[in-house]
């Protein structure tokens, strides 16, 4: 029997946006990694006058670089956990307010046990709660399409805040000394952070009623054709690609850390200025915005592997320069080579989790990633100051980055997406 009653006329659906809110994450995150940058980049400039005042030895106040890496990089693992299961607003919030006491604190030292502690401590585990790590893995939740580029983007803040910040701290350090520099420093954290977390971050899409941001009608390379599965933390670490990986990255790390902690002792060494020496450093940190961008665009198209491959032999060159050669020309070249490649494998960890292991678990896996990465960077700091206190010269530690160089390329080759010729499909066996 036909239906001849009045119809109520369906409800209007609200016009679709025509405005992505990934982009405002994108925002927010390139400006919580300024300060990251400005913070975790200028330890350096510390270095000599601490010795200057303290008469302590470069061995000792690198050591205290070494116990930030190792506390920050173990710090990052329960930060993406906290990020996970909380969100960025609550995560950056409260990591900024600590790495801010720690660095206060830091202004206010005495003694190596009290810089241990304020800067070795607390203020690694602020910063790990706004770093890279979580950053690109809260950027990433809200992108599928050009994850890796997309993550590059957020951490080009990190890379501008290693250049801007270093020649403004040199500069305060000469002004106003660096217990006030420091000072400084740890307040400009919370200014930035705490009203950027609570004004613009979101956990994901669903939070809006909204999907990752996908490009339609975009060919996709055929290992990103369809989304990774959620894999456990447990399956992920023990996988062969993640294998590859961390060894990849813990090399990195290595060198990575030596370089931003002793560059600007080494080159002051060989007759530079510190204002001159930060401000070669500074530049560094400006050919990373640029390397930050075009490694990931590469991956895009080539996958992960090769490009970081590509970045290990552009690391040979820098350190087979040092070796060569302590001129100005080549601590100036080998700073923009090093500069160039400091910060690439940086958004590429959450965008390989995300594209080899899904986004559920990201936070903790990209964590993990980054421990291995700056528990590697923990070693080429203490080292580098170890071994320049034993023999006077940064000889043997450019020697160790210039064979490591060689096996990082390598490792990198082994890392494959699912499917790829050199690595099985991931199977949720390889647990």
């Amino acid at each position: 029997m036909q239906d001849t009653g009045p119809r109520r006329a369906p409800a209007a659906s609200p016009p679709a946006s025509p405005f992505f809110y990934g982009w405002i994450i994108l925002l927010g995150g390139f400006l919580i990694l300024v300060v990251d940058g400005g913070v975790r980049f200028s330890f350096g400039v510390l270095v000599k006058p601490l010795a200057g005042e303290f008469g302590w030895n470069r061995g000792a106040i690198t050591f205290a670089y070494t116990l930030n890496m190792l506390v920050f990089g173990f710090s990052q693992m329960m930060a993406g956990r906290l990020l996970d299961r909380y969100g960025p607003r609550r995560l950056f919030s409260i990591s900024a307010l600590a790495a801010s006491a720690g660095l206060f604190l830091t202004s206010r030292t005495d003694s190596i046990p009290e810089l241990y502690l304020y800067y070795g401590v607390i203020t690694a585990i602020g910063v790990s709660g706004i770093t890279i790590g979580v950053v690109s893995s809260t950027v990433s939740r809200w992108f599928r399409s050009l994850r890796g580029l997309i993550g590059g983007i957020a951490v080009t803040g990190t890379a501008f805040g290693h250049f801007a910040f270093l020649p403004a701290l040199a500069y305060s350090l000469e002004r106003f000394g660096w217990r006030a520099s420091w000072a400084g420093l740890g307040i400009l954290v919370s200014a930035v952070v705490i009203p950027v977390a609570l004004t613009l971050m979101k956990k994901e899409p669903s939070e809006m009623g909204l999907s990752p941001y996908e490009i339609g009608g975009r060919p996709v390379p055929a290992w990103r054709s369809s989304p990774a599965p959620d894999y456990a933390p447990r399956e992920a670490f023990l996988s062969r690609s993640f294998l590859f990986v961390a060894v990849s990255y813990g090399l990195c790390g290595f060198q990575d850390f030596f370089f931003v902690t002793q560059f600007v002792p080494f080159a002051t060494d060989a007759g530079l200025t510190t204002q001159h020496a930060s401000n070669i450093q500074g530049l560094s940190g400006l050919l990373a915005l640029v390397g930050v961008l075009a490694f990931p665009a590469v991956t895009e198209k080539a996958g992960h592997g090769l490009p970081l491959s590509f970045m290990f032999v552009l690391r040979i060159a820098c350190f087979g320069l040092l070796m060569a050669s302590s001129s100005e020309p080549a601590i100036f070249t080998s700073a923009l080579l090093m500069g160039f490649t400091l910060m690439a494998t940086a958004p590429l960890a959450a965008a390989m989790t995300g594209d080899y292991f899904g986004v559920r678990n990201i936070g903790l896996i990209t964590g993990a990633i980054l421990w291995v990465h700056h528990t590697g960077g923990a070693l080429g700091a203490l080292l580098g100051g170890v071994v320049h206190d034993a023999t006077g010269s940064y000889a043997g530690m450019f020697l160790a980055c210039f064979v490591m160089a060689f096996l990082g390329a390598a490792a990198c080759l082994g890392i494959r997406p699912p499917g790829g010729p050199l690595m099985p499909r991931f199977r949720h066996a390889d647990a």
